[in-house]
């Protein structure tokens, strides 16, 4: 995410931190993988093991500080949770032009003002990383 609000996905290898500096970012994630091609359309393939059905986290993008953040819970009867490639669709479907997948697993769990808005699987983890969004 840069400073202006546009938010891009690249392959880590692709990454190069001084660039991304001199270009204005404000945060970097590392987890991935990125969901969209450069058209907006789902990917079809993904290079990790972590296609199958989980709970899933993601950030999703239309324009320069405009978002979608998605969690699916997952590893229970009323939610199996989702593909990578089903994510994928889904962001597609919404329009986001740009989409990256988050950590999922415990770590899915969305909260506002301390109260968790999904139903985790499981007690949630500790985390060192959030994505928090408030006033200026």
């Amino acid at each position: 995410l840069y400073y202006d609000g546009v938010m891009e996905t690249m392959p880590a290898k692709q990454f190069n931190a001084d660039a991304a500096i001199a270009r204005g970012v404000y945060q970097a994630f590392s987890f991935g993988p990125a969901l969209l091609d450069a058209n907006g359309k789902a990917m079809e393939e993904y290079d990790t093991e972590i296609e199958r059905v989980n709970p899933r986290c993601a950030i999703g993008y239309y324009e320069p500080g405009h978002y979608a953040f998605v969690l699916v819970d997952g590893r229970q009867k009323a939610s199996q949770g989702l593909t990578l490639e089903e994510l994928a669709l889904l962001f597609e479907k919404l329009g986001c032009i740009a989409a990256y997948n988050l950590d999922g697993g415990k770590s899915t769990v969305m909260t506002f003002n301390d109260k968790i808005y999904n139903d985790p699987y499981t007690e949630p983890r500790d985390v060192s990383d959030i994505i928090y969004i408030g006033e200026v």
